[in-house]
This record gives structure tokens, sequence and C-alpha cells, in this order.
């Protein structure tokens, strides 16, 4: 695509991700609801674009972390409903969600109190899913809680308790136990909760990987964000799902030289030539999310063993687990220490590249620093994405 302006975008393969949503329905009985989570600008990959390929595509129910994100998507004219993930905390947050019909989740005592007053006094329907704490310890309600929450907001004219839902800890690890206790115990929160007189239509706990793992725990609907993004959760999953990576990071060959054997790269002399090689200068560093990692803490024993053996088998440039860049069907390594917005690649002397040739380039979709342009392709050429009423943008952000 030598018509993208720019030394840097992403290409975003629209048909991938209408790919990947259909093997996920293919999955999921009819009578069970798709919830997609387009959160953290849809894992990179651009929220309002995102939701208008999967509106297209039937999905009629959008899942998001924070307010501004669903404010976004309504600025956008995205229509359909659109769930926050995480709490409103103030009567002004919560004023601007109900403004804009954003379905409201309800994680505390404190929150389904405001909710109730600034309901009323707006006098507006207010959809809600409250969420339980089954045992993730991040937010959300237990047994008591959750009785007290539906006693006080059954009762308001404006308010429709929509969902109930829960979040697993551990879904995709191989021991089961832990997810069947949580399961149980978010359904006999249901079951005392239907007893008490209350009948909560859509029930869920299924993120990405309860779905793979536990389909009899698809419930009223699932939340579903990293398979539609083309990834397999972390973990341990022995159903085969055909999944598609619509995401592309790519550059361009800003700097070409051919050096002798000996020579070294980067700070600090980390990497050294064996041979005469040529080497491409690219203007993507650690600043754009290159070679940057989650680095939270090992979850055992065995993950960290994993963990430092990944990292020493990258230090003799293997090519499974050393940074690799794609130019003109090569696979070259990515030599030397990443510069701050810069790195350095290894291209063999035979292979024909040239200043201005396409690179495609390792980086993470959710450890980007800054989005770069976006383009949406399909068939490999650059193409609008129509909603109903409006039509996207092609490119939008800083280069």
């Amino acid at each position: 695509m030598q018509n993208i302006t720019g030394d840097r975008w992403l290409e975003i393969d629209i048909d991938a991700i209408r790919h990947n949503l259909e093997q996920v329905k293919a999955r999921l009985d009819e009578s069970v609801r798709l919830i997609a989570v387009i959160k953290a600008d849809a894992y990179g990959h651009g929220a309002v674009e995102t939701a208008r390929i999967l509106y297209q595509s039937g999905v009629d129910f959008f899942a998001v972390t924070f307010l501004d994100e669903a404010l976004a998507l309504r600025k956008a004219s995205i229509r359909a409903s659109i769930m926050l993930l995480s709490p409103l905390t103030s009567e002004e947050q919560l004023a601007a969600a109900l403004d804009k019909h954003i379905t409201v989740s309800v994680t505390s005592l404190y929150e389904g109190q405001l909710l109730d007053q600034v309901s009323r006094r707006m006098n507006v329907k207010a959809t809600v899913h409250l969420k339980a704490d089954t045992g993730l310890g991040r937010f959300g309600m237990n047994r008591e809680e959750l009785l007290e929450v539906c006693s006080t907001l059954k009762d308001n004219p404006c308010i429709y308790i929509e969902g109930i839902y829960t979040h697993m800890a551990e879904a995709a690890s191989g021991n089961a136990s832990y997810t069947c206790k949580q399961f149980r115990h978010f359904t006999a929160m249901i079951d005392e909760i239907n007893q008490a007189g209350l009948k909560i239509p859509v029930c869920h706990c299924a993120n990405s990987a309860v779905f793979l793992k536990y389909p009899q725990m698809h419930l009223d609907a699932v939340r579903i964000g990293t398979l539609l993004s083309g990834e397999i959760p972390a973990g341990k999953f022995n159903a085969p799902i055909d999944l598609i990576d619509p995401f592309k990071f790519k550059t361009r060959v800003i700097s070409l030289r051919t050096l002798p054997a000996g020579s070294y790269l980067g700070y600090a002399r980390t990497a050294r030539l064996r041979r005469e090689t040529k080497v491409a200068v690219i203007p993507v560093g650690f600043n754009h999310g290159l070679a940057l990692q989650v680095a939270n803490r090992p979850t055992s024993l065995l993950d960290l063993v994993k963990i430092v053996a990944k990292k020493c088998l990258a230090y003799f440039n293997l090519p499974r687990f050393a940074l690799q860049a794609k130019i003109n069907g090569y696979s070259c390594p990515i030599r030397g220490k990443v510069f701050m917005q810069m790195a350095l690649v290894e291209i063999p002397l035979q292979a024909t590249v040239k200043i201005g040739d396409e690179v495609e380039v390792p980086v993470h979709k959710t450890l980007l620093a800054r989005s770069p342009n976006r383009v949406y392709v399909k068939d490999g050429e650059a193409c609008k994405i129509e909603d109903d009423e409006r039509t996207a943008y092609i490119v939008e952000g800083d280069s």
C-alpha cells in the first residue's frame, strides 16, 4: 500500500474482524446474546470503526470500561446498546451516561443509592446491570449487598434492571475448581434474587476464556473481546477456534547501509554482525510500544521459569523468540537495543530492499504508547466503513 502517507500506520483487516465474529457465533446458541467488548479502543483496532463493522454484521450490544469510551461511541452515532463495565461514582457521570442512554453497572450500595436519586431527579429511563463479586476481588457486591440494592431499585419506575453479571478469576487455567466454585456462587445469588421476587432477564459470566472452555456457563449472554480481536486468551484450551489477527503495525525503511562483519549495533554494543549484512533503520522504538511487554508478577514458579527461559532464548537470537520484522517477504531480526524512537533491522545481503519499503513490526496492539494513523483494508485495499447514516474516516490519529 505505497499510497499511504506517513512513516507509521496501522492496517486493520475488516474481513478478519468479521471472520472472527462468525467463528464466535458458530459456537453460540441462538438464545444467547453476544456482548462485544470493545474496551481500550477495541484492543487497538479503533472502537468506533470496530463497532460499525460489528453492527453491520448483526451485533447490537457493546461493552466498554469507561464512560468516555461510551460517550465517544454515542458521539459517533453508534445506536446499539452500550454497557459500562466500571462504576460511576458521581452525579455528573451518571447524568451524562443516562442522558445518552448508556447501560450502567452498579457495583456497590453507594452506586445503587446514587443511581436511585439521579434517575428519579432526571425522570429518565436507566438500564442497569448489577455486578456481583464471586472471587475476582476487583469490584462488585456480595449476596447481602445485591439483595439490598435490588430492594432499593426495584420500586423505582425509572430503573430497568436488565442484567446481572460476574467475572471469573482464572477461567483459562487448567484447574476448573475455582471457576466452578465462582459459577455456583453466582447462580446461587441469582436464585436468591429470583426468590425475592425480582426476575433479571440477562445473566452473564462468560468472557472469552469461559466462552471457550465452559459452554454450560454461557447463560443468557457472553462478553467477547479477545477472540474478536483475533487472539486466544492465555491459558489451556482444547477446542480449536480459527481466528485471524486483524492488526498489523507498519512502518518504512528510512535508512539502509551495508556493514562489514564485526560491526557493532546500538547502545552498549549489545549486537555484533557475524557477516557482512544490510542494516535498515525503521522509525519505531519503545516509545511506540516496540519491545515492550506486560510485566506482571509471575503467577507460579513454572511461569517464572518460562519467562526466564524465553529471555535466554531471545538473547541467542533464536527466530521464534527474537523480535522479527517482515520486509518484502523476509523475516528479519531486530538487532541491538531498541532506541526510544528507532530500531535496527538486520537484512540478508540477497534481499531486495530499498528506502521507503514497507516493514511490518511486532508491536503488541494493547501496548501502543500512542495510536498512529489507522487504515481499514479489505482485500488489501484501503476502504471506507459505511454506517447507516454516516461514513467513518479511513484514517484517524497522529502520524
